[in-house]
């Protein structure tokens, strides 16, 4: 046989065997060795991962820190590159230095691969087989006989997944991309075909993410994979003793979790960890009783809930409603049409929507009220707001809860994830944004139920058309006090 064919033979053989390739084809950099470049010797976890990379189209692993599994995916991305003509490999990172650092490390796996590609710039002499040239951002393997294969690296941003069709994504800690959201959901058509595309999800945890919803999700059809602090077999009980006295036990289990359970724990990291079945209503309201409806309101996402409590002083949110790309008169419509028929006492709303617009010089809380919605002005007070959640969320000497949730599957998911602020444990993250909207809205009521920032009386007794507003803000102090009196506060 010939030195062609013999390599194409070979070829061959490792595109149905993908360990036997990478052991005796890649090689990677290892920084605790003597000799930088080492070839890539797989443990026993990478080996069976590396199976599953290629055998199931969408593969999600959370994992420990420092396993090598970037390197890991970038040799299955180099065997999918060299071995096949006109494929299309696609490296999502956080940031441009990330997306830079996966085109280097692939470029070092591919210059020390010289049985199946060579570098373009270094051609050795007789060479008939494919050769490669790096940038930046992108790394093309070019063929003798065939259309190009290319890798390009991309940092994260909302319109990234809209950029590309690929075979394969490789989406590295997925838990910490920015717009993980945005991207997945316009990066999945990309490989949401028939017969091809697959995607390689990589991460530790990160609680409140699209990773952790992927990851628990049972009944989507991502293989689920996990790997423990010892799947290093280097790592032995006395590195994990000094581990644990170098990191203490909370960020040990988050940055080396022993299992999955250990690994979604993040003891310490949960909000609202009073927050549990018990507090689930049954049923909705038996008999109305004082019944409020508090929002946050933007156009990224319109979020309510309908509170209802009764004699004794005991709330049940019995509905809800989370929307994005509403208008303030859409807004107003649906929460109007949403209390239809119900004796609503106040519509709660954060103290930002009276900020006046420079344009029209109307806050949003005037335009709610022109579009039929007067909304009651709650705290801005944020530590005493989530302090004020907390003792919804508690129990009274019996165990029975003061607060419980009917039907409220959004509500209660973003409480259940949203985790402590790092910086200040007395409130919660404000990232991911996508968990605060429903918790904010629910914030407005807990602290002005807690501490009213305006009384039952001071609900409008009309609708504030545009020339009473006129009126009011060309009035003097006594005539002002005189219009608040005959038709209410108007903000």
């Amino acid at each position: 046989m010939t030195p062609t064919e013999l390599r194409q033979a070979e070829a061959e053989y490792c595109k149905s065997d993908p360990v036997y390739f990478v052991e005796n084809y890649c090689h990677i950099e290892d920084k605790d060795a003597d000799e930088l470049i080492q070839p890539f010797t797989l443990w026993p976890g990478q080996k069976d991962a590396l199976n599953d990379f290629a055998t199931h189209r969408l593969c999600v692993v959370l994992k420990a820190r420092q396993l090598g599994f970037t390197w890991l995916a970038l040799a299955e991305s180099a065997r999918l590159l060299v071995l096949w003509t006109g494929r299309t490999v696609i490296g999502l990172s956080r940031s441009e230095a990330e997306a830079k650092e996966l085109v280097r490390r692939l470029g070092v796996i591919l210059l020390y691969m010289p049985e199946f590609v060579a570098p373009a710039d270094h051609v050795p002499a007789g060479w008939a087989g494919p050769t490669f040239e790096q940038s930046a951002l992108s790394l093309t393997v070019h063929f003798p006989d065939g259309p190009d294969s290319v890798f390009n690296g991309f940092a994260s941003s909302p319109s990234v997944g809209r950029s590309f069709t690929a075979d394969l994504i490789v989406i590295d800690e997925w838990a910490f991309q920015q717009y993980a959201h945005e991207i997945w959901q316009s990066a999945f058509p990309v490989v949401n075909r028939p017969n091809g595309g697959r995607v390689i999800g990589l991460s530790t945890i990160k609680r409140g993410t699209l990773f952790e919803e992927i990851f628990t999700n049972p009944t989507n059809d991502f293989h689920k994979i996990f790997l423990p602090w010892s799947a290093d077999p280097r790592r032995d009980e006395s590195w994990y003793r000094r581990t644990l006295g170098a990191l203490g036990e909370d960020k040990t289990m988050e940055e080396y979790p022993a299992t999955v359970d250990e690994a979604l724990t993040v003891p310490g990291g949960a909000f609202f960890p009073e927050l549990k079945d018990i507090h689930r209503a049954a049923n909705p309201p038996e008999v109305p009783g004082r019944r409020y409806v508090t929002i946050d309101y933007g156009l990224d996402m319109l979020s309510a809930h309908w509170v209802d409590i009764d004699t004794t002083g005991r709330a049940i949110v019995y509905r809800e409603y989370n929307e994005p790309n509403k208008t303030i008169g859409q807004a107003a419509e649906i929460i109007n049409q949403l209390s239809a028929g119900e004796d609503i006492e106040l519509f709660l709303a954060p103290p930002d929507l009276w900020n006046r617009s420079q344009e029209s010089g109307k806050s949003r809380a005037q335009l709610f009220s022109e579009a039929g919605l007067n909304l009651t002005m709650s705290s801005r007070d944020f530590a005493a707001g989530c302090a004020a959640i907390k003792e919804w969320l508690s129990l009274d000497s019996e165990g029975k809860p003061y607060m419980q949730f009917y039907r409220c599957k959004n509500l209660v998911n973003c409480m259940t994830k949203i985790q402590k602020d790092e910086k200040n444990p007395n409130v919660y993250a404000k990232e991911p944004h996508s968990l605060t909207h429903a918790v904010d809205s629910l914030r407005y009521f807990c602290v002005w139920w807690t501490n009213p920032a305006a009384k039952t009386e001071s609900r409008r007794k009309v609708h504030w058309e545009p020339d009473l507003y006129e009126d009011y803000e060309n009035a003097d102090s006594e005539g002002r006090a005189y219009l608040i009196k005959k038709y209410g506060n108007p903000f």
